[in-house]
């Protein structure tokens, strides 16, 4: 019998603290899905970047791949995926900086203007290197023009 009160006291015990665990970060999914979207942009960014930087050798259909699967996630970009709270310094691995809360239009503008530029740049991505590297100049100003002004800057 005390060893069934201890059992439940211990599974009780568990359960409050996993349910402490989620009062404490309810942003943890939220923020873990946004850093995956950008974790697959950043994966085809690299492979045209090899590609534009003579790294690799230019091919055609792997660029227009990638360049789907940024047009792709770009696409879904919205303030859904950066609910108020989910800021950094108030949601754990956050990078999202207070300032797209209080500059919101401006933020969804910059969206607007990325996905605008990764459908540009699905447009020539697969037409040969040059044409792409063109394409990659003002799809690197659309990603550089939210992270300036939105995105903590990593850690060294």
């Amino acid at each position: 019998m005390k060893l069934c009160l201890a059992l439940a006291a211990v599974a009780a015990m568990t359960s409050f603290a996993a349910m402490a665990e989620e009062v404490e970060d309810p942003f943890a999914d939220t923020v873990e899905a946004r850093h995956g979207l950008m974790l697959q942009m950043q994966t085809d960014v690299a492979k045209v970047g090899a590609m534009a930087k003579g790294e690799t050798a230019y091919d055609a259909a792997i660029a227009a791949k990638a360049a789907a699967n940024i047009t792709a996630v770009a696409s879904v970009l919205s303030m859904d995926q950066f609910p108020a709270g989910s800021e950094v310094d108030k949601a754990a691995d956050s990078y999202a900086l207070p300032d797209i809360w209080t500059n919101q239009d401006d933020f969804i503008v910059k969206i607007a203007a990325m996905n605008e530029a990764a459908v540009a740049f699905q447009g020539v991505a697969g037409t040969d290197l040059e044409t792409m590297k063109a394409g990659m100049t003002k799809l690197g100003e659309a990603c550089g023009g939210c992270h300036k002004a939105y995105r903590k800057p990593e850690e060294e």
